[in-house]
C-alpha cells in the first residue's frame, strides 16, 4: 500500500471515530455535559475503551454510548441521565493504569441539573460502561431477587465483572450479576 493510501485510510479511520465520538454525545443536553466535564473529568466515549471491550460493547449494544444512559431511574420520576466519567493522569496520558473513573446521576430540577454520585472516583485499569434496563423481575449471582418498578442500570466492565443499581423507592440499591 501506498505511502498516500495509508495516509487516507489513517485520516479516514480517525474522522470516523471522531463522528461516532461526537453522534455519542448529541443526545445529552449541553447543559448536563458542561456539569459534568470540569476539573479534566470527560464522558466515556467508545475511543477510551480498549479494542475488545468496545468489540464486547457494539455487539451488545449497538449505536449506545458506552458512557451515558438515560431513563426513569430518579425516584421521582424525573427524567435523568447516568454519566461514566473519566480522568486520566495528564503526566502519563496513554497510561491506562492511571485512570480515574466515577459514575454520575444527573437531573433537571426547575431547569438546573442536580447531580448525585453513584460510584465514587475509583481508580481502574479500564473503563467500565453503563447502560439502562427496563423494569421487570431480576436476580443476582447470589440469588437475591429484585421486582423493579422503574429503569434500572448496569455498570461494568465489558465482558467481566457487572452490578445492576436500582431505586427501590426510597433509596438506591444494587446487586451483582456478574462477575
Amino acid at each position: 500500500m501506498s505511502l498516500y493510501r495509508s495516509f487516507l485510510l489513517a485520516t479516514f479511520i480517525s474522522l470516523s471515530v471522531h463522528v461516532y465520538a461526537e453522534d455519542c454525545l448529541n443526545n445529552l443536553p449541553q447543559s448536563i455535559r458542561s456539569t459534568v466535564e470540569q476539573d479534566n473529568w470527560t464522558i466515556l466515549q467508545p475511543q477510551d475503551l480498549a479494542d475488545n471491550d468496545l468489540k464486547h460493547w457494539k455487539v451488545n449494544h449497538p449505536g449506545e454510548c458506552p458512557g451515558i444512559a438515560s431513563g426513569d431511574f430518579y425516584p421521582k420520576g424525573k427524567p435523568a441521565f447516568l454519566v461514566a466519567l473519566i480522568q486520566r493522569d495528564r503526566t502519563q496520558a496513554s497510561d491506562q493504569r492511571n485512570l480515574l473513573e466515577k459514575l454520575t446521576l444527573i437531573y433537571l430540577k426547575k431547569d438546573q441539573p442536580v447531580t448525585e454520585v453513584i460510584v465514587s472516583p475509583t481508580q481502574v485499569d479500564a473503563p467500565f460502561v453503563v447502560w439502562k434496563l427496563r423494569p421487570g423481575h431480576y436476580m443476582g449471582i447470589d440469588g437475591t431477587k429484585a421486582s423493579i418498578s422503574r429503569d434500572s442500570f448496569i455498570y461494568e466492565r465489558p465482558a467481566g465483572s457487572a452490578k445492576q443499581f436500582y431505586y427501590d423507592g426510597i433509596r438506591l440499591k444494587s446487586f451483582v450479576i456478574s462477575r
